[in-house]
């Protein structure tokens, strides 16, 4: 009788979409942290591997997609590509350089009292834009989750590729590992009932209640 349930659970998952497993996970993972509390914290090494799983190919997709795309690009192609996509670009680059200078505009002046810090006396690290988008070393680009850079270098490559002759096997080689990549993607997506199911557990078994009355508190005093 059990296992006959069991596989009826079974066929019956199977048969319902990503999103509803999805959603199930979540409710489960709330109920289960609710009731049994920081007993579920062991539930974390769950969530951490799901959460470095995701991570774990979106930089490697992100380079091999761009340099295999743009590398099978014509010269033509390539000339009408930057023609149309560099006037969106720059009026999006525009447009948020102007939502940042005008959202300060939208808040109150806020005057406050200044307590002494040690951190007033640390200087912060310099911000580096060019190392930001050019990259002197793209591995260590890669290795520290440094997007502009990765891209950067990947674009390059990729319009490198449009005039170097002989390239057919070097671009199927590429969509191969593309391809491979997207399949690792869609095992992680399959995982999200589980992964979420962990993630949704732990955060709710040791979150504390005054916790929980403060973001309710800060969330009521957003909406009003």
């Amino acid at each position: 009788m059990g296992r006959s349930m069991g596989r009826f659970a079974l066929r019956t998952l199977r048969s319902t979409s990503l999103s509803a497993r999805i959603g199930i996970g979540l409710l489960l993972g709330l109920a289960l942290g609710l009731c049994l509390g920081e007993a579920v914290e062991p539930l974390g090494i769950v969530a951490n591997g799901y959460v470095r799983l995701l991570q774990m190919t979106v930089l490697p997709y992100v380079m091999v997609s761009l340099v295999a795309g743009l590398g099978s690009l014509t010269p033509a192609q390539a000339r009408a590509l930057f023609t149309r996509a560099g006037g969106l670009l720059l009026a999006l680059w525009v447009l948020t350089l102007l939502l940042v200078l005008a959202m300060p505009l939208a808040f109150p002046d806020w005057e406050s009292a200044r307590f002494f810090s040690t951190g007033l006396l640390e200087h912060p690290e310099p911000f580096d834009l060019v190392g930001l988008y050019i990259p002197s070393n793209p591995f260590h680009s890669l290795a520290n989750n440094v997007v502009p850079a990765v891209v950067f270098f990947s674009a390059v490559v990729g319009l490198a590729l449009i005039g170097v002759e002989g390239k057919a096997p070097f671009l199927d080689w590429l969509q191969v590992v593309t391809r491979a990549l997207g399949g690792v993607n869609h095992f992680v997506v399959r995982l999200s009932p589980l992964g979420l199911f962990a993630i949704a557990a732990q955060l709710a078994g040791t979150v504390r209640p005054e916790e929980l009355t403060r973001i309710a508190s800060s969330s009521w005093s957003c909406l009003r």
